[in-house]
């Protein structure tokens, strides 16, 4: 089933949730410091407040030990003290030490005239319900110590603390109203960049492989995206470009061996033949077969080296490979007069396809023996090294050579450079055999490389990772000449 891009819910695309959680921080960012202020103030307000009625009464209990033993002059200062302050409610006591009030003002509450006096303290604040109050002993030198009290009512403090409140409230709600729309705002122009790319992906189509991402020049995460989703779009443009190419190479060289076929069979069944005829014909298409055979094969062996499936990996002896190869080309070169010499340490171990790995000896050797005239030689060589990890196997032969133009697209799929390789001439091959080969190296994490000069030669160079752990063999083997 086709996949299809799913609708964006409203209420759950990007921009609505960087909104959501942008409102989120800012509200409870904001909430925790509107009450710290709020703690502040308060805690300010109280300081405040303890510190004027420690003050009072410090100023008041010297004033009463310079008017002691005058009780009448004592109550008429504490009286004084009281009609000071009596529009913000203060009071004062004055009691023994023992309890016992002497003089108390009018507006001193029961619950503060009763409370019991904490002889371990010079002075202390308390707090009893809405009033507040401080404490401290006047000690005479010939009787005993007693003790006055200055307080006040909190509710005028409570009061300021709610003005205070009162004016963060308003801050609170703005904050609240503001947050969401400029969270929104920043969301909208945060993921403008993001729609537009959405808006340009969506629009992209295969047949369009032109079309790219457009790079607003910020150098943010977002322009990163859009270059990295461009250079995916190269990468499968090329791809795609290379599948099209060879879809049409491919169906340009299955188009000869069939329309041989079909003419041949054509022309066979237009009359009547002799046996002979007959025989000529069907060795003709046999041959046009084989070359079909050949073709599909090497369109198999290609597809399955640049597969993306793990390659089954498992220790190969390039060495006893390279030695196989040219027991097999042994004959074939002989025949046509060629020297194939092979030079390799006694064993060199690499991780791979020990099927592939022969499928790019065979090429390479097969190459090198149809294009060597005769007298001429072809020398396989191996070798390897610790230092680098690698072994490398070489395939030199004294051919014809490869011009310099051709030299970068002698891998390319159906290149065939060379005038020997034309339709009719036995040693022409499908032009696939180089193509292969470079697919398979790299699937097996090596490379592969040409050095050539016309009329003096062509060396092919592959290289492969040496197995984890494997020390190769040292040694050389005997030359083996054909």
């Amino acid at each position: 089933m086709p996949l299809r891009l799913v609708e964006a819910i409203p209420w759950a695309t990007l921009r609505v949730r960087l909104t959501l959680l942008n409102t989120a921080v800012v509200l409870l960012a904001a909430l925790a410091a509107l009450v710290a202020v709020r703690v502040a103030a308060r805690a300010a307000i109280y300081r405040e407040t303890d510190a004027v009625l420690r003050g009072e009464v410090n100023e008041m209990a010297m004033a009463l030990r310079d008017l002691h033993p005058d009780t009448d002059a004592v109550v008429a200062e504490l009286r004084r003290k009281a009609a000071g302050h009596e529009e913000r409610g203060w009071f004062t006591q004055l009691l023994t030490d023992d309890g016992v009030t002497i003089w108390k003002s009018d507006l001193c509450p029961n619950a503060v005239a009763t409370w019991p006096i904490d002889r371990s303290k010079v002075e202390n604040l308390v707090q009893i319900g809405g009033f507040r109050f401080a404490r401290r002993r006047i000690t005479d030198p010939t009787e005993e110590p007693f003790h006055v009290r200055i307080g006040m009512p909190t509710a005028f403090v409570d009061n300021e603390i709610e003005a205070v409140t009162r004016l963060l409230l308003p801050v609170g709600a703005a904050l609240a109203l503001m947050t969401p729309l400029a969270g929104y705002w920043l969301a909208v122009n945060a993921t403008r960049p993001v729609a537009e790319i959405l808006s340009r992906a969506d629009r992209l189509k295969p047949t369009r492989l032109g079309d790219r991402l457009e790079i607003f020049g910020t150098r943010d995460e977002l322009d990163r995206l859009s270059l990295t989703i461009n250079r995916l779009l190269d990468e499968v443009a090329v791809h795609v470009d290379r599948q099209r190419q060879f879809v049409a190479d491919a169906a340009h060289e299955l188009r000869g061996p069939l329309a041989a076929i079909q003419n041949t069979l054509e022309v066979a069944s237009s009359k009547d033949r002799t046996p002979a005829d007959y025989c000529a014909t069907l060795e003709e298409t046999l041959e046009e077969t084989r070359r079909l055979s050949k073709l599909a094969n090497g369109l198999l062996l290609l597809a399955e080296g640049e597969s993306e499936t793990p390659l089954t990996a498992a220790p190969v002896d390039v060495a006893g490979v390279a030695r196989q190869t040219a027991s097999m080309f042994a004959a074939v070169a002989e025949d046509r007069e060629i020297s194939l010499n092979v030079e390799a340490e006694n064993s060199v171990l690499v991780n791979g396809d020990q099927r592939q790995l022969r499928q790019v000896a065979s090429n390479l050797l097969d190459n090198a023996i149809r294009f060597t005239p005769a007298g001429g030689s072809v020398r396989i060589t191996l070798e390897s090294s610790v230092a680098t990890g690698l072994a490398r196997l070489q395939v030199a032969d004294t051919g014809c050579g490869i011009e310099p133009r051709h030299l970068e697209r002698v891998f390319d799929r159906f290149f065939q450079a060379d005038a020997a390789r034309d339709r009719g001439d036995a040693a022409r091959g499908g032009g696939l055999g180089l193509a292969i080969c470079q697919a398979i190296v790299e699937r097996h994490g090596g490379r592969i490389s040409v050095a050539s000069r016309p009329g003096v030669g062509t060396t092919f160079t592959v290289e492969l990772p040496l197995a984890a752990g494997i020390t190769s063999s040292p040694g050389i083997s005997p030359p083996r000449n054909s």
